[in-house]
């Protein structure tokens, strides 16, 4: 499989990601890391840079904010 081909898999599969060890699954990976890991392994798993991981992170909370405030 090439890298096109893990990024499409990891974008289009809800529990895909690019860890061998848990047989690239990301329910696996989660049960196994269930205190967190570092945005550097986020980044991994997930095949992009490490600014784009703290870049959805930051979304999302601005997100959630914004949920938050309408309830």
């Amino acid at each position: 499989m090439d890298k096109a081909d893990i990024v499409k898999r990891i974008r289009e599969e809800d529990d895909y990601v690019r860890c061998p060890k848990c047989s690239n699954s990301l329910t696996k990976f989660l049960i196994k890391n269930s205190d967190g890991v570092e945005d550097q392994v986020i980044a991994r798993l997930l095949m992009v840079p490490e600014e784009k991981v703290k870049e959805l992170y930051e979304e999302a909370v601005k997100r959630l904010r914004r949920e938050m405030r309408e309830e």
